[in-house]
């Protein structure tokens, strides 16, 4: 596999080597989950009232939790591929499912491949697009009724208990994906007194009804929207987080069969999501890929272990682009060179204080762009939004604030330009293939029409 040298740094951060708080001593295990579609504001360490994540609270506790990450799309193929490659989307080509990434990029489990580590995926992502650099991947399949879901981890743990070297787990699921359908037990801690006409199997095509769509004829049309109570949504919200607890439940006996082989201690845990979900912030219920919209692009993100201090949250706006160069920081080994993201140990050490920018794309054909930063949104077609005031940026204040405006738009055609210089380098072809086996399963999910 060839490695790419840049002529020119990107942005500063393509020729940022790793920095962190590598400890002495044998390197550190890692443990990369992501909980596909997790909003960050469902989590109980992010503030949520609800007792839906327990597992991930303690994580938090034992760690640093970044209460506003971001990420680089709200869809799982780009953003997983930019947590990956610490590339953003117009960058590393990956745009929709089926498209695999260029063989030239060097992914972070092929940087810790090299170093010495054994890697493993245990993933509900389909095809080829996330199988570079592992030395094993296994597809997770699911006996439960939605046909997605983790069980118990025990290909995971057993895969650890085999290991002799340092090793590297992705494990990812699409617990808390529609269609929403917890098992009974956990229905009943949020919903045993709902009456109401949906069932405990929120489906994309409820969703769909609710929103005003249909996708009868194979392709999206919109139809009159059916109505629904403030009750009825709610129960939405229920399923959702029902299914959280249980994914959260999972994780609770994993870790716990973690210490019990004494893995724990030396094992770096990264918690995340790719994308949130829609609940009405914007007028719509249960889809993500389609905005740029505060709800789909802030995610939880958790970093724990060795090197890691204790107890911290920081409310600093920061990127799954940099959780790469985070991982490998900790561990002491170098990024490859073009990675784009900057390790966040100089943020939980005090060393860096200066807001970083955060970018968000999405799109195939016509790309449309986010830039946040200082507290302010700008989005690509001219509007302006004040996060700090306006949670879910739904107030345009761009008329009001021209300068923020011409200064948010020159920096996001820097990072354009940027982009361009590096995508000529490194992107994919773009051809997207898929198996009738990826289909089904894309289809299932409701990707795929």
């Amino acid at each position: 596999m060839r490695r790419i040298v840049l002529v020119a740094p990107v942005l500063g951060a393509a020729m940022n080597f790793a920095c962190g708080s590598a400890p002495e001593g044998p390197s550190p295990n890692v443990i990369l989950i992501s909980a596909d579609t997790l909003r960050a504001d469902h989590v109980g360490a992010n503030g949520y009232p609800r007792a839906t994540s327990p597992t991930i609270d303690a994580l938090a506790a034992r760690g640093v939790n970044f209460t506003s990450a971001y990420s680089q799309a709200p869809n799982t193929a780009p953003s997983h591929t930019s947590i990956l490659t610490s590339l953003y989307p117009s960058v590393h080509g990956v745009l929709q499912h089926g498209q695999v990434p260029d063989d030239k990029l060097v992914m972070l489990p092929e940087a810790l491949r090299d170093a010495g580590y054994q890697t493993a995926a245990f993933t509900q992502l389909n095809g080829e697009t996330f199988k570079p650099g592992f030395d094993t991947w296994h597809f997770i399949e699911s006996e439960l009724q939605s046909g997605k879901g983790l069980g118990e981890l025990t290909m995971v743990t057993d895969w650890i208990g085999e290991r002799t070297a340092p090793w590297f787990v992705f494990l990812h699921s699409y617990d808390v994906h529609l269609p929403y359908a917890p098992e009974p037990d956990y229905v009943d801690m949020w919903a045993a007194d709902y009456e109401g006409p949906l069932d405990p199997n929120i489906t994309r095509k409820i969703v769909d009804s609710i929103n005003g769509e249909s996708r009868a004829s194979g392709h999206l049309e919109f139809t009159e929207r059916r109505e629904v109570t403030e009750r009825d949504l709610q129960f939405i919200v229920d399923m959702y987080d029902a299914e959280l607890r249980r994914l959260d439940d999972i994780y609770g006996r994993f870790f716990a069969q973690l210490r019990e082989m004494d893995e724990w201690d030396n094992t770096v845990i990264v918690f995340l999501a790719d994308h949130g979900e829609e609940f009405g912030e914007h007028g719509n219920w249960g889809r993500h890929t389609y905005t740029l919209n505060e709800e789909l692009l802030r995610v939880p993100l958790i970093i724990a272990g060795p090197g890691v201090p204790a107890g911290q949250t920081v409310e600093a706006a920061v990127r799954l682009v940099d959780v790469a160069p985070t991982i490998l920081g900790l561990v002491g080994v170098e990024n490859p060179q073009y990675f784009m993201g900057e390790s966040l140990a100089p943020i939980w050490d005090g060393r860096e204080r200066a807001p970083r920018q955060v970018l968000a794309e999405r799109g195939v054909e016509t790309v449309e762009r986010a830039l946040i930063h200082a507290g302010f949104k700008y989005m690509d077609d001219g509007r302006l939004f004040d996060l700090t005031a306006d949670r879910w940026g739904t107030v345009d204040i761009a008329a009001d604030n021209p300068d923020v405006v011409d200064r948010m738009a020159t920096s996001l055609l820097d990072w354009m330009g940027q982009f361009t210089a590096l995508a000529a380098v490194v992107r994919t072809d773009g051809e997207v293939q898929l198996s009738e086996e990826d289909e089904r399963r894309l289809r299932a999910l409701g990707y795929l029409q």
